[in-house]
């Protein structure tokens, strides 16, 4: 990976898009006039890990919120350039942050750790299967080894060739950003010396116009990078193809 300073349009790929899951059970029909409420109790590890999964049909990558621990986890997935190749697979897993109080016994999520002292991070396909722990110790090259390991089990393309494209494609960004931060500051000279009615503004906004064009296909390209089909989903869809043929 390069070492530096990325423009704003590649920092919106190199994000970890987080989701929280909340348990939220029915409450069911009550007598009239009660105001009893349900209990809170974990789920069973299967159910655990499907209520998180949800519709998402990628595989896991968990994070537990901890008050005590170093941040060694957090330290692995926090911005900077060393972290970018995390940044870049993570997009191809559901990635979730659980709470603190999930250490609760009682938690809904709390049997979706098989760790009797629970990880803090860890990896795993949609049924539970495939975990892997990743302790406070692990380094980054453990990390992508995991991530790599089952993102190959799960998708039908290895990510190694799309993963050096996009990172080929960041960079194109970051030029083109630079392009528009140097016309965006002519512009704002022109308007300061000239003013508003300055023929010279129509020049650089159809500069800026086309260096916006070409950002909208490098973005648009990075995405097409990232299309992989799992193979869970081509299975299912070749069983019902299937079934419905042998109507």
């Amino acid at each position: 990976m390069p070492t530096v300073v990325r423009g704003p349009s590649s920092n919106d790929f190199l994000k970890m898009k987080w989701d929280y899951p909340v348990y939220a059970p029915e409450a069911g029909k009550r007598p009239e006039g009660t105001t009893s409420r349900v209990v809170r109790k974990a789920m069973t590890r299967e159910e655990a890990v499907a209520y998180i999964a949800g519709d998402d049909p990628r595989p896991l990558l968990i994070l537990r919120e901890c008050k005590v621990c170093n941040g060694t986890d957090e330290a692995l997935l926090k911005g900077g350039i060393d972290n970018e190749k995390t940044f870049l697979l993570s997009a191809w897993f559901h990635c979730v942050k659980l709470p603190v109080d999930v250490m609760d016994e009682n938690h809904p999520f709390h049997n979706v750790f098989t760790e009797k002292t629970p990880e803090h991070l860890f990896v795993c396909s949609i049924d539970g299967t495939n975990h892997n722990a990743l302790q406070s110790e692990t380094s980054r090259k453990e990390l992508w080894g995991s991530m790599l390991d089952l993102l190959e089990l799960e998708y039908e393309t290895k990510p190694d060739k799309p993963l050096k494209n996009i990172a080929k494609v960041l960079d194109k960004l970051d030029v083109v950003d630079a392009r528009v931060r140097e016309y965006t500051v002519k512009r704002e000279k022109i308007l300061e010396e000239d003013g508003p009615g300055s023929k010279k503004l129509a020049k650089i906004a159809k500069k800026l116009e086309k260096e916006e064009l070409e950002l909208a296909e490098l973005k648009a390209e990075i995405k097409t990078h990232y299309l992989n089909e799992l193979k869970r989903q081509k299975a299912a869809a070749q069983d019902k193809e299937t079934s419905t043929a042998s109507r």
